[in-house]
Order: structure tokens, then C-alpha cells, then sequence
């Protein structure tokens, strides 16, 4: 009987967890799938009261419409060149200094690593005045490097790369020493290729971040044809007005490269956030 009731309450338990997932999985695609429904509505029928989720006909035409109202095409050449730069930075110098911070014993190391700690409590908020007048002072507003320099390193990426990092084992360093293999060659051909995962995790997180940055954008490229995708998305609303199907439809074209992203990379995401030891 025991037993019984121990089955009973286990498949009720798996059932609840089931439940929530479900409707928490539902609560999170709900603004999306009312995204896509907008994008293929006309202005007419986006405004109308009760909302209509299922609009009929399709209006396909929004997706066109968006390259002939704005230079949509040349922001995502920004942004690609943006989230480009600063994920390829991310990945070499997060990765050097994380590896510093795991594999060598140097003077100094923990008060570094306490240091990147409490950067990643400090939001970009909180810095963005000082970053504007240091990319003042350099002459780089309004430029592509204005852009890039500031997030070229991550206190989130020196962190996730030194986790993974730490779980390697000592061992293969004492062989390559042993073999005359100096640092930067163990580092290159012996520890890197084992934290593959992990770089892919960082690789997709910055690219990520970078593509949907609007604030450092917004603080440092003024000029119309240095706008990125999220600054360019702005002009689909005006002081009277917004055209929500025009801009539902950017938002959907906008979302799409980082979707497929997600879903090449999904595997290796998950093993990188594994090997890092992030609960």
C-alpha cells in the first residue's frame, strides 16, 4: 500500500512539474506569437479592439515594405559587423585572461579575479557617462570602434572560460612541460580545443548581447548609417503614430538570425554551460 501511494504521488509530482512547464513554456511564447500575427496584419486590423490574433488574408507585403521604408539591409550590415568584432575579441581575450586565471600562479591572481567578480555586478548604467567621455576624448564617436571597444572583453567571458578552464586536469600541463611546450602553445593546441563547448556558449552569449545592444549604440552613433538594427527599429514610431505591422515585421527579421544561431548551436551550449560548473 505503501508503495502504492508512493507511485501515486510520484506520477502526480511529475505531472504538476509537466503543468508548469508547459504554461510557463505558453506565457513565453505568447508575446512572440503575437509578434508574428502583427507583422502579417494591415495597420487596420493591428489597432482593432478585441485584438485579432489570426489575421486572414496575410499580409505578406509588410516584409518588403520594411527594405523600401528604411535602409534595413545596411543595419544588419552594422549590426554583423558589430556583433562580428566584439564575439571574435570575446572570444581570444576572455579566453587568454581566463586561462590566466586558472593555469598560472602569478602574484596577484585572486585579487584579479575578485576584481572581474564585482565587475559583473556593475551595470553599463552605471559606467556609460565615463565611457562616453573616454570615447569622446579618443575621437571615437560615431565610428564602428566606438562601438566595439567597450564590450571587446567580458567579465562574464573571463569568468566562464576560467570555470572551464579549472576543470581540466593538471596533468596534461605537466606533459606538455615535460615535452618543452611553452604557455602559449599549451594554450593554443592543448587546453583550448578541450573547452570547445564553452567557447561555442560564449560565442552565441555575446553575439547575443551584442546584436540586441541598444544602449552603447544609442550613446555613441548619432550619424543614420552607423545605426544598428535596434537603433534603426526606432524610426518605425513617430511623435503620432507607429506603424506596428512594419515594425513587428523588422522585429521578426531581427530575431531570426539569432534564433537559427540558437538552434545549430543548442547542443554545444548546453555541454559549454555544463563543463563551466554554472549551476
Amino acid at each position: 500500500m505503501a508503495g502504492q501511494h508512493r507511485g501515486f504521488f510520484h506520477v502526480l509530482s511529475r505531472g504538476l512539474y509537466f503543468v508548469i512547464l508547459v504554461g510557463g513554456a505558453v506565457v513565453m511564447l505568447i508575446p512572440f506569437v503575437w509578434t508574428v500575427s502583427t507583422s502579417l496584419k494591415p495597420l487596420s486590423l493591428s489597432l482593432a479592439f478585441p485584438p485579432v490574433w489570426w489575421p486572414h488574408p496575410f499580409e505578406w507585403g509588410n516584409f518588403s515594405a520594411v527594405f523600401q521604408e528604411v535602409p534595413l539591409a545596411h543595419w544588419f550590415l552594422n549590426s554583423t559587423i558589430v556583433a562580428g568584432a566584439v564575439t571574435v575579441g570575446n572570444l581570444i581575450l576572455d579566453s587568454l585572461a581566463g586561462y590566466a586565471l586558472a593555469r598560472i600562479d602569478f602574484k596577484g591572481r585572486t585579487f584579479l579575479y575578485i576584481g572581474t567578480l564585482a565587475m559583473m555586478m556593475v551595470p553599463f548604467q552605471a559606467v556609460m557617462l565615463p565611457v562616453y567621455l573616454l570615447l569622446r576624448q579618443l575621437g571615437l564617436l560615431n565610428t564602428y570602434w566606438g562601438m566595439i571597444l567597450p564590450t571587446l572583453v567580458s567579465s562574464m567571458g573571463i569568468f566562464l572560460m576560467r570555470q572551464a578552464f579549472l576543470n581540466l586536469p593538471q596533468e596534461l600541463d605537466d606533459a606538455a612541460t615535460m615535452d618543452g611546450c611553452g604557455r602559449l602553445r599549451m594554450f593554443w593546441q592543448i587546453s583550448l580545443p578541450q573547452v570547445t563547448p564553452t567557447m561555442l556558449t560564449l560565442a552565441l552569449i555575446t553575439f547575443v548581447g551584442s546584436w540586441n545592444n541598444f544602449l552603447l549604440p544609442l550613446l555613441v552613433a548619432n550619424l543614420p548609417h552607423l545605426w544598428t538594427l535596434q537603433l534603426g527599429i526606432v524610426e518605425f514610431q513617430s511623435q503620432y503614430a507607429t506603424q506596428w505591422p512594419l515594425l513587428m515585421a523588422c522585429s521578426v527579421l531581427i530575431t531570426i538570425p539569432v534564433a537559427v544561431l540558437f538552434l545549430i548551436f543548442q547542443r554545444w551550449f548546453v555541454r559549454g554551460i555544463v563543463m563551466s560548473g554554472i549551476k
